[in-house]
């Protein structure tokens, strides 16, 4: 398996610390995908917390991406000052509040501070977890280790999906919490990234990690030169807002993450995450409840990931993300249609109920080829060592933005212009996403960080020098 992924014996090595490390993304996928069979039971008669409305939880839904907006910039900073590990281990203590509060509260007000402290948690993993990866892992395997953050939020989505229709709402809060301390237990015994170790003047303490990450490999020391070399030359700058847009490379490097995390979240996923119980129509598929049907799509979402993880490193990652673009652009836009003529014309389509069951499915699997992946992928590569963590932070707090509004406004665009607006405004996102990779997104597979830099900045590496760099890494 030379190439990809190596688990070497006891757990180290960069698949068994990506593992652990990913750990902190499933519990990010528990709390996105927590309301969707929680969604009716809140509505319910029985509802564990009574009065519940449906603007209760359109705010219970979005205020986790609400807290998303206040974590990423002093995170950034955080994890320059402590490091990507300690980071993430000292704030894991944000998410087992959350889970704490949703099982021994019955208030809306805990309730939203609940969801409001998973956001944060949420900001914290996509502000530290993408550069853990990426500064951890060799060029020719850093896409697929970096999909393993697309693979993990849907195990976290798909393990609420599957159990929480069959448990009591406290015993899958329970389960969702018992996640953090696992990854405590786990993530304490990895090493931090060699990059920042270097950063920090720590030379034997990165050289210990590369050996924890690359085992008894004979370059590692030529590695270490390389990564020495690299910061010493990334940090001309100090890394700060201003900073961002000091250089061509940086500021091509913000917009690129920016821009894509935007239309990523413009796809419409965290809208079909958190709202499809509720979405499809009754009875869409024949004998298969709407739990089912979303076990199912959650299903093709991990099967789908793991397929981009083998592809990554071989095709590139612009021809993934344009692929996901279309394809997603072309599932919305049918969904759309479907929902617009079901409520705005006198066409009887119920017999066509299964039409937007198998729309979330095509998105779903042309999402998670790339759009998801494939954007996590590429923000643990292009940022430069100077400006990693308030780069980081900045389009961390992008893509929250994004989110919020686009989860609270998914009911107000249902219920005043029609359930279809919604996934119109994601065909048109999608198809933006097209042309944004096809004329501005750099090709980053195989390359090193310093190389990225090179042609972020317009300065091409010869390849002679390109091959020889690659192959002692």
């Amino acid at each position: 398996m030379k190439g990809y992924l190596n688990f070497e014996t006891g757990g180290r090595g960069v698949g068994g610390t990506g593992l652990s490390a990913t750990i902190a993304v499933i519990m990010t996928g528990n709390a996105m995908g927590w309301p969707s069979p929680t969604h009716p039971l809140l509505l319910s008669p029985n509802s564990p917390i009574p009065g519940m409305t449906t603007d209760d939880t359109s705010w219970m839904i979005s205020l986790m991406y609400f807290g998303n907006l206040f974590s990423p910039i002093p995170c950034g900073y955080i994890m320059e000052l402590i490091g990507r590990k300690y980071t993430l281990l000292s704030l894991n203590v944000i998410p087992l509040t959350s889970w704490l509060l949703i099982i021994f509260t019955r208030t809306t007000t805990w309730l939203y501070l609940a969801r409001f402290l998973a956001g944060l948690w949420l900001g914290i993993v996509y502000t530290v977890v993408p550069i853990y990866l990426g500064e951890i892992a060799e060029p020719r395997v850093r896409g697929s280790l970096s999909t393993f953050f697309a693979i993990m939020t849907y195990v976290g989505v798909l393990f609420e999906y599957v159990f929480g229709p069959y448990v009591s709402y406290n015993s899958l809060a329970g389960a969702s919490g018992f996640f953090c301390i696992l990854f405590y237990l786990t993530f304490t015994f990895m090493p931090e990234t060699p990059y920042y170790l270097v950063k920090m003047k720590k030379i034997e303490k990165a050289r210990e990690a590369l050996f924890w990450l690359r085992g008894d490999n004979p370059d590692v020391d030529v590695e270490l030169k390389n990564i020495e070399n690299a910061v010493a030359q990334q940090m001309a700058n100090k890394g700060t807002l201003k900073d961002l847009f000091a250089t061509r490379g940086n500021r091509k490097a913000v917009v690129t993450v920016g821009v894509l995390s935007i239309l990523q979240r413009l796809s419409g996923i965290g809208a079909m995450i958190a709202y499809t119980s509720v979405t499809l129509p009754k009875g869409a598929i024949h004998h298969v409840s709407t739990h089912q049907c979303v076990i199912v799509l959650g299903t093709v979402w991990v099967v789908s990931t793991l397929i981009s993880s083998f592809l990554v490193d071989k095709l590139g990652r612009k021809i993934l993300l344009i692929a996901s673009a279309i394809g997603c652009a072309l599932a919305t836009f049918l969904a759309g249609l479907w929902f617009l003529l079901d409520a705005k014309t006198d066409i009887d389509v119920s017999s066509l109920n299964w039409t937007p069951f198998a729309c979330f499915l095509l998105h779903g699997f042309f999402y998670s080829i790339g759009l998801n992946p494939i954007v996590t992928t590429i923000k643990g590569e292009v940022f430069s060592a100077s400006i990693k963590g308030v780069a980081s932070a900045v389009t961390s707090l992008m893509l929250a933005v994004a989110s919020f509004f686009l989860n609270k406004s998914y009911q107000i665009f249902a219920d005043e212009i029609g359930m279809y607006a919604n996934y119109w405004l994601y065909a048109s996102g999608c198809t933006i996403a097209v042309v944004f990779t096809m004329t501005y997104v750099i090709e980053t597979k195989g390359k090193t960080l310093q190389e990225i830099q090179d042609k972020l900045n317009g300065i091409e590496t010869p390849l002679k020098n390109r091959e020889t760099i690659v192959s002692k890494l």
